[in-house]
């Protein structure tokens, strides 16, 4: 019993995969955030963050922008969108389906 409780501990804290860090910044950014919310929301380190968004800067799938406080705001675009949608379903054809919501919209993973 107790070896059993220890694997399931190893499987939690499995690292995320490349394509799982882009889906929770894009799904974190949906509603136009600050870089620290979307940080904190997919539980990246600043390393991390400076390499994911500059890749999907530079790629269309997010987009920055200034508020009305001049604080610099990013927002996962359409092709962002477009993109959640494509991982959502093939996490369907492979995973339980569990449901995550994005402003607005109801995703079945």
């Amino acid at each position: 019993m107790r070896r059993f409780a220890l694997q399931r501990n190893k499987e939690k804290l499995r690292n995320r995969s490349k394509l799982d860090i882009i889906y929770d910044i894009l799904v974190s950014a949906t509603g136009g955030v600050k870089k620290t919310h979307i940080m904190a929301r997919a539980n990246l380190s600043s390393e991390q963050m400076n390499f994911y968004f500059t890749t999907l800067l530079h790629h269309s799938l997010l987009d920055a922008d200034k508020d009305s406080e001049d604080n610099l705001i990013y927002r996962t675009t359409q092709k962002g969108v477009k993109f959640l949608h494509c991982c959502a379903n093939i996490k369907s054809l492979i995973a339980p389906v569990t449901k995550v919501r994005m402003q607005n919209e109801l995703l079945f993973l």
